[in-house]
Formats: C-alpha cells, sequence, structure tokens
C-alpha cells in the first residue's frame, strides 16, 4: 500500500502514454465537476512521441485541467537533446497546442514550486492547461544495463553535479539559518531506520501462493480459467 496519495497512477513504462491517459483522467475530473488537477510527469524524450502532442493538443482544445511537466534532462538515455528536436526550448512546443508554456530551473526546489503551483491553481479556476520545462540534468545512468560513460563526456557530468539540487536545497537552508548538520543526522538516521524497518516487514511476509495469480487478477474468474486454477491449486502441497 501506498503511504502517501492513493490515486496517483503507476509508473508507465511505454514512453509518453501517460500523457493521453493524464487527458482522459482530466477530462473525466472535468465531466464530474471536481474542482481537481491531473498532473502529467514525462521526460524530454516522451515530448518527442506523438501521444505527448497528441495528449497536448486535446487539452488544449478541451481546455483540460492538466498540467504537464517535462524534466528535461537533456538525455533519453543515449540520444542527447539537440538531436530529438530542432526546437529552442521544450516548453515553447504548448504554442501549437494554444496553452502557455513556461521554462523553469528543474534544480530549484523553490521555481518548481513556484511555477506548479502557479499552473495548478490556474487550472483548478478553468483556466485550461499548463505545460512546464524543468531544466536538469540525469547524473547518473538511465538504467542498471545503461553504461552513460560510453556517450557522455565525463567533465560534462562532472560540471553536471555542481548544480545538483539536493546538496543546493541544502546550502540554500544551511545559509538561511533553517538547516543544520545536525538536523540532518537526525534525518538520515530517521530514514535508515524506516528502510529497515520496511525490508524486515517485507522479509517476514510469506510468499504468495501459486493460486494467488487467479485470485486478484479478475473480480470473477472466467470459466476458462477455472481449469488452470485447480490444476494449480491440485498441485500445492500442504
Amino acid at each position: 500500500d501506498f503511504a502517501g496519495p492513493k490515486q496517483d497512477f503507476p509508473y508507465c513504462v511505454p514512453i509518453a502514454t501517460q500523457c493521453t491517459q493524464a487527458a482522459g483522467v482530466a477530462s473525466a475530473m472535468r465531466l464530474r465537476g471536481e474542482r481537481r488537477v491531473a498532473v502529467c510527469f514525462l521526460g524530454d524524450g516522451a515530448s518527442s512521441k506523438g501521444d505527448f502532442y497528441e495528449a497536448l493538443n486535446l487539452a488544449g482544445v478541451w481546455q483540460l485541467p492538466l498540467v504537464f511537466v517535462i524534466a528535461n534532462n537533456r538525455w533519453a538515455i543515449s540520444v542527447p537533446l539537440s538531436k530529438q528536436t530542432a526546437c529552442a526550448t521544450l516548453a515553447q512546443k504548448a504554442i501549437a497546442a494554444g496553452l502557455p508554456g513556461e521554462q523553469v530551473d528543474g534544480n530549484d526546489l523553490l521555481a518548481v514550486r513556484e511555477a506548479t503551483s502557479r499552473a495548478v491553481n490556474r487550472a483548478r479556476r478553468g483556466g485550461g492547461p499548463t505545460l512546464i520545462e524543468g531544466l536538469t540534468y540525469r547524473l547518473g545512468d538511465h538504467t542498471t544495463s545503461d553504461d552513460a560513460r560510453r556517450y557522455r563526456p565525463d567533465a560534462e557530468v562532472s560540471a553536471a553535479w555542481q548544480g545538483e539540487p539536493l546538496a543546493r536545497l541544502r546550502q540554500f537552508m544551511v545559509h538561511g539559518g533553517g538547516w543544520s548538520a545536525g538536523e540532518e543526522e537526525r534525518l538520515i538516521a530517521d530514514c535508515d531506520a524506516q528502510v529497515e524497518e520496511a525490508v524486515a516487514a517485507y522479509l517476514a511476509t510469506p510468499p504468495p501462493r501459486p493460486p494467488d495469480m487467479f485470485t486478484h487478477l479478475f473480480a470473477e474468474l472466467p470459466a476458462s480459467l477455472a481449469p488452470q486454477r485447480a490444476a494449480v491449486t491440485g498441485g500445492e502441497h500442504g
């Protein structure tokens, strides 16, 4: 179970399909008369896909309560931004769809919060969708199977680390008197304790039984699968 919001969608593996899904969710919210806003996160690579443009166009035509947030980390796996698009910015892609676009420093937590808050409030008031481009950088590999050293110079990555958002926020808070080394140590210790507790709870959870794959898949098991479930159940021991 998620400890936070219960209506967040799971991570979407196909690139950019979450954009059209978000447009559908925003449309449903409006049809129900809900004062709610859908927020769709995507990367710079996803902004080059057809799903993104279709969703952006639909959001503009229907004036949906929807905020698109592009995390422009400059690399779509091994493809640099310069080979993805000829646009000077990703934010300007909003122009063709008839909605406002804004580019912000994605490594500045306060700037991102301010821009997103304005866009969400605008959508909630019936002002329609917004596109936000957050400029950042992917500091690590794209996945565990990726080796970014094969296509990115070390100097580029080292320079990007200078703007790492957590270190930047820490420095800002320390200089403003809102954070200290002691508070950070306590926070890290508390986080470590929570992780260890979650790991212990997971390891203590008995593994699922083979029939569970049928139990939690359908509200009512189709007749065609009943023999398979019976076969699996009959094969259990104990």
